[in-house]
């Protein structure tokens, strides 16, 4: 007896899609309402609801204060180092995050945000300043020789009013993306597979941001480049399923009707399922590893790719089909209404030659002047 090898290329082969899009939509509702337990946690825990979302200084504006001790510390050092610093911010009227430490040997540092409503820059540079020279003197008192230098105590700031302009600024940009892909997808296929790809791409970004807050991903402009990239690589997915649909209807001289459009759809998926899955995994393997080597900063940018190429595939695959296939099938259904004709539903198995459109309900009889040609493969 031999065994079957396992081909990617043929794993959708079985999968129907087709009449099933409230059952996929519960995957995303899951993950928001996992999202929003985490949120709910992490804001109780660290006492604001920008912590509850790890919002960076980017979006928050603030400062981060690292002061750089020059030797290992135990967590006991840490501990009375860290909360020494923090009232002395908290002083002046800032709320501070929880403090990290970073580094070891002669690199390890003590790392702490704080948030302040200073719109000016002047302003916002003065009052860092009074604080870093308080915390030079408490940490000398701590027996730390951190001499005031630039180079042992470090602040980057953000004023209030940035923060403001880069939110607005990547709000903007998202929407952007998200018209010119809807034209796009408009102009080459149609006015209800731009809408199907549109929802698809709102449900990207809503569970890659709800997999940031689970996973407390530092939200910041970072994350701003890592939704678009996703954007951009998951509409590319999705297109192919509807232009394999074109292809199909184009080849057999016919066009999308209430009684193809769920074979015609439920084929384009299972044809494109292992193309689908293969290019998203061989993408996932190199960000994987660029997430596992990388610094910090790499890491904040490829996590959310992570989710969002996860995501992408599953709604291009799922819930972008599968939303088309409902509107469609709506739109026939009140055509078929206005003629007197009863309701229609999306079919995944190949329609019948013979088969005939459905009697009138009108008192006078109506004809309907519809044929459907298929061509065997």
């Amino acid at each position: 007896m031999s065994k079957k090898k396992f081909d990617l290329l043929n794993i959708g082969s079985t999968l129907k899609v087709a009449g099933k899009w409230n059952i996929y939509l519960l995957v995303p509702a899951v993950i928001v309402l996992a999202a929003i337990i985490a949120f709910s946690i992490f804001s109780a825990v660290n006492g604001t609801a920008q912590q509850g979302m790890n919002l960076g200084l980017d979006f928050t504006g603030g400062t981060a204060l690292t002061v750089k001790v020059g030797q290992d510390i135990t967590d006991e050092q840490f501990d009375v180092a860290s909360k020494a610093f923090v009232n002395i911010i908290e002083s002046k009227g800032f709320s501070a995050s929880e403090p990290q430490k970073t580094g070891t040997n002669e690199d390890t540092a003590i790392y702490i945000k704080y948030f302040n409503a200073a719109e000016d820059d002047d302003k916002l540079g003065d009052l860092n300043n009074e604080i870093v020279n308080e915390v030079a003197v408490k940490a000398t008192e701590l027996g730390y020789d951190v001499n005031n230098s630039s180079e042992n105590i470090s602040w980057q700031a953000i004023s209030a009013g940035s923060a403001q302009r880069l939110v607005r600024q990547a709000v903007i940009a998202i929407v952007i993306t998200w018209a010119l892909v809807l034209i796009y997808v408009i102009i080459r296929f149609e006015l209800w597979s731009g809408i199907a790809a549109l929802i698809a791409l709102m449900f990207d970004v809503i569970v890659m941001t709800s997999m940031t807050i689970i996973f407390h991903v530092p939200v910041n402009s970072t994350f701003v480049a890592a939704l678009i990239t996703i954007v951009a690589y998951s509409i590319n997915n999705t297109i192919i399923v509807f232009d394999r649909v074109r292809d199909h209807v184009k080849n057999k001289g016919t066009a999308i009707t209430a009684e193809n459009i769920g074979f015609e759809v439920d084929t384009a998926v299972q044809e494109t399922t292992g193309r689908s899955i293969a290019t998203t995994v061989t993408t996932m393997l190199t960000v994987v590893v660029l997430c596992i080597i990388g610094v910090d900063a790499v890491r904040e940018f490829c996590l959310p790719v992570i989710f969002g190429l996860l995501s992408g595939v599953f709604t291009s695959l799922f819930i972008a089909p599968s939303l088309y296939v409902a509107m469609r099938l709506s739109w026939f259904n009140r055509k078929a209404k206005k003629a007197g004709y009863e309701n229609v539903a999306a079919k995944s198995t190949k329609a019948n030659k013979d088969t005939k459109p459905a009697p009138s309900k009108k008192k006078n009889k109506v004809s309907a002047n519809v044929t459907h040609k298929y061509k065997r493969k």
